[in-house]
């Protein structure tokens, strides 16, 4: 580890529901892209309640992403800041990592930034007694496309004997980027197919518990999170809070996108969101 001078900040938040999760995060990344020179790195970790189906930026919202149909089972409805697929998060802990972008060990495009954070993660299940792979990407490949995260695998995400573990989507902007991603020590393929509404093959993915055999407790995964993190880009985390400015942004941006029915069902900014939206133009449309 370090002396210090090069320690990253690290939030651990409790389990907190859908759309807070989003807006912290892309308040953190909102931080960042403004700051006047770059920023330490930030690590939040941080879990659901209630559980939550999140969309990936741009993709189509299903009849299966009913709120009302998701709130029936004690589910809630997300659009994620991010790309991807959907997510079920319920018996799992998230990671986010905010930075500058284009300054060491971020210094690449987005792929390689995939790349380097994936040493962490393979690190932090082997902590937790799991062998795990990084995907690397196959040249002129694209993966098949899909409706659920957990039913592809892209380039350098997490799988353990071929399967799926961990899934990450990634947003950048000019100066900053958020990488965040799933870890479920728990995932049932029933239930992911009957709230999704998608025909599921548990063969492509792999909960935590199933490949550690064993029962996995979240302070034992943040743990390993934290200690892989340190090792791999040779830093301490230093816990830390959400700044002021932090904090409000992400109330605004919960009040007016993220509880929003035109972003999560339709990806997309309603009139009465435009009116009340502070700073509209910062995060514009998509």
């Amino acid at each position: 580890m370090s002396d210090g001078a090069g320690a990253w900040r690290l939030l651990r938040d409790d389990r907190q529901d859908g759309a807070w999760n989003m807006a912290v995060d892309e308040a953190i990344l909102e931080g960042y892209e403004t700051a006047p020179s770059p920023r330490r790195p930030t690590l939040r970790l941080y879990g659901w309640r209630p559980g939550a189906v999140s969309l990936g930026k741009s993709q189509r919202a299903a009849s299966a992403h009913v709120p009302s149909m998701l709130a029936a089972e004690g589910v809630d409805l997300v659009r994620r800041p991010t790309g991807g697929e959907a997510v079920l998060h319920e018996h799992e802990r998230t990671y986010a990592v905010v930075a500058a972008a284009g300054s060491p060990p971020f210094d690449g495009g987005p792929v390689d930034v995939y790349r380097v954070l994936a040493r962490a993660l393979v690190g932090a299940l082997a902590r937790l007694g799991v062998t795990a792979h990084a995907a690397e990407p196959t040249p002129g490949a694209r993966a098949a496309p899909g409706a659920i995260c957990f039913q592809r695998t892209g380039a350098w995400e997490i799988t353990v004997g071929g399967r799926k573990v961990l899934g990450s989507s990634q947003f950048r902007k000019r100066r900053a980027f958020l990488q965040h991603g799933s870890l479920p020590w728990r995932l049932d393929a029933g239930r992911l197919a009957a709230l999704t509404g998608v025909a599921v093959d548990p063969r492509q993915f792999i909960d935590l518990e199933s490949a550690a055999g064993r029962s996995v407790a979240e302070a034992e995964i943040d743990a390993a999170f934290i200690a892989a993190f340190e090792e791999t880009f040779g830093v301490d985390l230093e816990e830390g809070r959400l700044s002021e400015r932090e904090a409000l942004r992400a109330a605004e941006l919960r009040c007016w996108k993220y509880d929003s029915m035109a972003w999560t069902l339709d990806a997309t900014l309603g009139a009465r969101e435009q009116r009340w939206g502070p700073a509209l133009g910062a995060v514009g449309r998509r």
